[in-house]
Parts: C-alpha cells; sequence; structure tokens
C-alpha cells in the first residue's frame, strides 16, 4: 500500500471525512495512521490533527539494519523520528498514543 505520509493531502483529506459529523462522525482519538517516519508529514500531522494517534513501525531496533530494510531511513534518522514523535506527544490531547513496533532478529 505505500506509505501514508508520502501522501499527505489524500490522509489528511481522508481524515477530515471520516472525523465530520456529516459524514462518518468518527472520534479523531480513535483513529490510528501507521508511518514509517516521514518527519514533515509527522510535524504537518501533528499540526493539522493532534489527536490523530501515530504507530510507528521502525522494523529494526538500529539506525543501520533500518537503512537496509527501509528505503527512506537514510533521508530520516532515529534522531529526527523521536524528535518528531516528542513533539506529537507534547501537543496531542491524551496522554499516550504513539505505538513503536520495532522488528528482532
Amino acid at each position: 500500500m505505500g506509505e501514508p505520509l508520502n501522501n499527505y493531502n489524500a490522509v489528511i483529506s481522508a481524515l477530515r471525512q471520516m472525523t465530520d459529523r456529516r459524514v462518518f462522525s468518527l472520534r479523531a482519538g480513535h483513529i490510528t495512521v501507521s508511518t514509517v517516519g516521514v518527519v514533515p508529514s509527522m510535524h504537518k500531522l501533528t499540526r493539522d490533527m493532534p489527536s490523530v494517534s501515530l504507530a510507528l513501525s521502525l522494523h529494526a531496533s538500529n539506525q543501520h539494519v533500518r537503512e537496509v530494510i527501509v528505503p527512506t531511513a537514510t533521508a530520516y534518522p532515529f534522531e529526527q523520528i523521536m524528535g518528531a514523535l516528542d513533539n506529537h506527544l507534547s501537543n496531542c490531547n491524551k496522554k499516550s498514543n504513539t505505538s513503536v513496533a520495532a522488528m528482532i532478529e
């Protein structure tokens, strides 16, 4: 399916439809967007829909292995992703809303 946050405009449009009371009327806090860590779009999502949860798929426990598995990993290293994650958590409307998954050998 690809990385949702690489198609940010379509994702935000879908989120707005899902949360629109005249359409699906879902609560933003019940919606999760999964990402491998596209940092600029993570910041945009935090700004545009802070109640939406983020599910972060790291795919590896260290940056080197991650760069082998995930093509965009060189553009967005762990430190930048963790910064965007911290930003999301400090600006979201919940105490906890981020899932982090790492693949372990």
